[in-house]
């Protein structure tokens, strides 16, 4: 018979939401890599804005309309940097508890492989035992016959 573990069920168990924590810490790493692209966007999108303004002050005097609408654009570039900072602090801070979940998961899951482990090194020791005591029994025999 071979070598069966009592705690399989737990393991898979433990195997599965070590999983989901890994998962989860992926979206939001993703989803930390989605909000770097819109700063670089609005970033971009600020700098270009600039540079249109620079380029019409140098060939004459901007309308008012025209500063007014600049304005606008600048505040509300501004704004949505200002809130892609905010969402990238928060996101950091799940990231972190993530990560520690992720861990605590993982370091679960290994105690578990490593119980399992010396069971089956106990079990494969004691299988070469009792071969051994075969193995020398039946050298016996055969030397009692003989």
């Amino acid at each position: 018979m071979g070598f069966r573990f009592s705690l399989e069920t737990v393991l898979r168990l433990r195997r599965s939401l070590e999983d989901r924590e890994r998962l989860r810490l992926q979206m939001l790493l993703a989803r930390k890599t989605q909000l770097e692209y819109e700063a670089a966007i609005t970033r971009q999108a600020g700098r270009q804005l600039r540079e249109n303004v620079v380029q019409e002050l140098e060939q004459g005097p901007l309308p008012a309309i025209e500063a007014q609408f600049v304005r606008q654009r600048s505040g509300a570039c501004e704004i949505a940097a200002a809130r892609i900072r905010q969402a990238k602090v928060t996101l950091e801070q799940q990231i972190d508890r993530q990560r520690a979940a992720y861990v605590e998961r993982s370091i679960g899951r290994k105690v578990i492989e490593r119980l399992r482990e010396r069971q089956a090194e106990r079990y494969q020791s004691q299988a070469e035992r009792r071969a051994q005591a075969q193995m020398e029994e039946l050298a016996l025999l055969r030397r009692g016959r003989s």
